[in-house]
């Protein structure tokens, strides 16, 4: 298992899998050549931050640019093709540091952490989802160093 999407299906940051030690990693690259399609054991959350590329998965093929967001459901297929180049921020989480989350939000609500598991199916029913933000997210923001 790797991971898709935009970033798009480069390779996965070292220990993506659930040999990570942190439950949530954000990593940015820029990518200028296809990626097959991949898919990770985590939940992948991709901000498209410059450039443009097209999706293709179980949505079809889908075409993103600055701006966009793409929700990727832990074990989905997802590759990409910049038209050009695309820089992405992508964040890694763990699917059960997420299901714990919902768990802790929401415990006066629930049993246990079976019932939670259940609401995550029931909210997060479509397992790629692409988001266009538009002019919400600044694409190019300049480093501050110290």
């Amino acid at each position: 298992m790797g991971s898709p999407a935009a970033e798009s299906n480069a390779a996965p940051p070292a220990g993506a899998s659930r040999r990570r030690s942190s439950p949530i990693l954000a990593r940015t690259r820029t990518v200028h050549s296809p990626v097959g399609p991949v898919a990770y054991d985590c939940v992948k959350v991709i901000v498209v931050r410059s450039g443009s590329a097209i999706l293709f998965s179980e949505f079809g093929q889908k075409p993103v640019g600055a701006g966009d967001v793409v929700v990727l459901s832990a074990n989905v297929l997802c590759g990409s093709e910049p038209e050009g180049h695309i820089t992405v921020t992508t964040v890694y989480l763990d699917t059960d540091y997420l299901v714990d989350q919902v768990f802790w939000q929401r415990a006066g609500l629930l049993q246990d952490r079976l019932d939670d598991q259940g609401l995550v199916e029931t909210i997060y029913t479509e397992p790629a989802q692409a988001l266009r933000l538009g002019g919400l997210v600044k694409p190019n923001r300049t480093h501050i160093t110290g």
